[in-house]
């Protein structure tokens, strides 16, 4: 059995208020000044993906230890709905490059760009992605830069369906597909320009659910490795690119045993090593099986793999309450310590989505 005590601190933790119901989906950037800028998504007066929401900002001066408390807005509300799941990078050339999605009304949800070269004192104009109109997935924390220079996105695309069977004297009615069709956008000039992966991948399943929420990793072989959450309790799905990302093999299951939830998996700067967070329902820890209100998105782990992911080690618990969701989250290196940010609302709150949390780790305490 893995050691079960919690490593790190929280740092900050974000609730829900009457004024502002809903953290979440959050990413990291660190300034050349040192400031480490936290963006997520700020919701007003409800907690659906559709409601009023923009990108929110608070700092931290001394390696996320503490931070300001009082909200500053990185990106106003934009189209009709809202603004939201945030990715911040810093791309070769020293820019500040942003992405998130723009929401006008259930239909449309579409990826944004935007760049900085003054350490986010201003904003270039937002450029859409997506050629066409449609509604894309981007989870938050998710925009990668390749060491080649080019920039990669990974997408789920998501279509509205009518009904797979209408009872006597009900009307149909459209809703949103589980299963996404998972895409890559990609830009060799800094994000001027974007295209469409040649290949994609889709998988739906029996029950109706299908891959969602796809995440992309350069591996050193340069291969690019990307990997799905699923529609429903199993394992995340896992794609390889031996092409920078233009066309990719057929998805299997993974060694990840996961519910219905996105993983997230970064390079350790000093190490080389993957560092992977994700919700381990394989009992590599034992505990208590999830309520309801947990979505399913308990425990959450963390885990090195010194092989380019064949195989994890270094197990740690970070959360494990059955009352609470711990799910979206983004990973930043500091270079002493790893900031994680992720949902944690569950009984105490409403939704899993409400509460956003910030736990620092040392380095050193991942390799213990």
């Amino acid at each position: 059995m893995e050691n079960r005590i919690k490593p790190g601190e929280i740092v900050l933790q974000l609730d829900p208020t009457q004024k502002h119901s809903r953290h979440s989906e959050g990413s990291f950037i660190t300034l050349k000044s040192g400031r480490i800028i936290f963006a997520w998504s700020r919701f007003t007066s409800s907690h659906s993906d559709f409601g009023e929401a923009v990108i929110a900002a608070r700092y931290s001066d001394d390696g996320g230890r503490t931070w300001s408390d009082q909200d500053s807005i990185l990106i106003q509300k934009e189209g009709t709905t809202n603004v939201m799941s945030v990715s911040l990078l810093r791309l070769q050339n020293g820019k500040i490059a942003i992405l998130y999605l723009r929401k006008d009304g259930r239909k449309s949800c579409m990826p944004y760009f935007r760049t900085s070269d003054d350490e986010l004192e201003t904003l270039s104009e937002p450029v859409s992605i997506a050629c066409e109109p449609g509604y894309y997935v981007v989870n938050n924390d998710r925009m990668i830069q390749l060491k080649c220079g080019r920039i990669i996105v990974p997408a789920a695309l998501h279509r509205y369906r009518g009904p797979s069977a209408v009872m006597p004297g009900e009307e149909p009615k459209s809703f949103l597909a589980s299963p996404g069709i998972i895409l890559f956008f990609f830009s060799d000039d800094g994000g001027t320009r974007w295209c469409e992966s040649l290949t994609n991948y889709y998988r739906c399943f029996p029950s109706g659910h299908g891959l969602q929420e796809p995440g992309v990793i350069e591996l050193k072989d340069k291969r690019l490795w990307s990997w799905t959450r699923p529609g429903a309790e199993g394992r995340q799905w896992e794609s390889f690119s031996d092409d920078l990302g233009q066309t990719w093999i057929e998805p299997v299951p993974s060694q990840f045993v996961t519910p219905s939830s996105p993983m997230q998996i970064k390079r350790i700067p000093s190490t080389g090593d993957l560092f992977a967070v994700w919700n381990d329902h394989s009992r590599i820890f034992e505990t208590k099986k999830p309520e309801p209100i947990s979505w399913g998105r308990t425990p959450l782990v963390c885990a090195i793999s010194q092989d380019e992911g064949k195989t994890w080690k270094y197990h740690k618990l970070l959360e494990d309450s059955p009352e609470h969701g711990f799910c979206y989250p983004a990973i930043h290196f500091t270079d002493d310590a790893v900031l994680i940010s992720y949902c944690a609302g569950g009984a105490t709150s409403k939704i899993p989505l409400d509460t956003l949390r910030i736990r620092r780790i040392l380095l050193k305490e991942l390799y213990e």
